[in-house]
């Protein structure tokens, strides 16, 4: 497929630039064609690929080379079980052959720098961004390369709505946490691509640049909803809020952050290790 159709997919409009010039690659194809699966083959992943998948995950940029990430591999079942009987309505996740943990790992350059007798003075909250920030670069690293070679990938970040008992049954200690799991498998189904805001919303030349938001967002929500409008079953808060009129990508979004989530996390980071200061 060609470049030029696959942004016109992203995007769902036309770009009027000739792309034709541009080495189409594989791996860039993968990556704008991407789409999150949630169905997955009874076929397993080889010892030998998930070293690869490890390996491409470790080959991310690291801040400093300070490496502040844990990756935890989820195969045993009892484990994924009790995991899926807390997760609800995305107890698809544990069918992969293959979940992962992505934890951002301050823990470990503590014993290190105490090990080695020094006193470790930086756990604030630059640290911890630092190891988010790593934690997630490996597991984009993880995604395009899973992504290159057929499997298909989903992130799951309603790891962080059961932060506690996912600490107590991998037994993560302080200074530990899950940013997000990901599943990993052969795709048993065609899912759809994600309609993504276009770039003047997004991107910024030299100055940051707010005009025409709304409007903008108002294109954006009518080509969206023209193609693939949030159905109720999809809808934010209905309990709330009712059944929206136009089910569109702002409305449900304005919905959702209306509503306090994850409001314990901060509280739980500053128990489990993470100063914040």
């Amino acid at each position: 497929m060609k470049f030029s159709k696959l942004i016109a997919d992203r995007y769902a409009e036309e770009i009027d630039l000739d792309f034709s010039k541009i080495q189409e690659t594989a791996t860039l194809k993968s990556i704008l064609s991407r789409r999150s699966i949630r169905k997955f083959l009874n076929k397993p992943i080889s010892k030998e690929l998930l070293t690869l998948l490890l390996a491409a995950s470790q080959s991310a940029p690291s801040k400093s080379n300070l490496q502040q990430y844990s990756i935890l591999v989820i195969q045993d079942q009892n484990i994924k079980n009790e995991i899926s009987d807390l997760i609800g309505n995305t107890k698809w996740a544990l069918t992969a052959p293959i979940f992962l943990l992505y934890l951002a790992d301050i823990r470990r350059n503590i014993k290190i720098t105490n090990d080695r007798g020094y006193d470790h003075k930086n756990n604030n909250v630059d640290t911890f961004m630092n190891s988010v920030i790593d934690a997630a670069l490996a597991m984009q690293s993880t995604i395009c390369a899973a992504e290159s070679i057929g499997l298909g990938v989903c992130p799951i970040s309603m790891i962080r709505n059961i932060i506690e008992e996912v600490k107590v049954i991998c037994e993560l200690p302080k200074g530990v946490f899950p940013i997000a799991g990901l599943t990993i498998g052969w795709p048993d189904q065609k899912s759809k691509i994600s309609i993504r805001l276009s770039q003047d919303i997004v991107t910024h030349l030299d100055k940051y640049n707010e005009k025409d938001l709304i409007h903008k967002i108002n294109k954006y929500d009518a080509k969206v909803f023209k193609k693939d409008p949030i159905p109720e079953k999809k809808q934010r808060h209905i309990d709330l809020y009712g059944v929206a009129k136009k089910g569109t990508w702002s409305e449900n979004i304005s919905r959702q952050l209306s509503v306090p989530e994850r409001s314990h996390f901060k509280n739980w980071l500053k128990k489990n290790g993470f100063n914040l200061e």
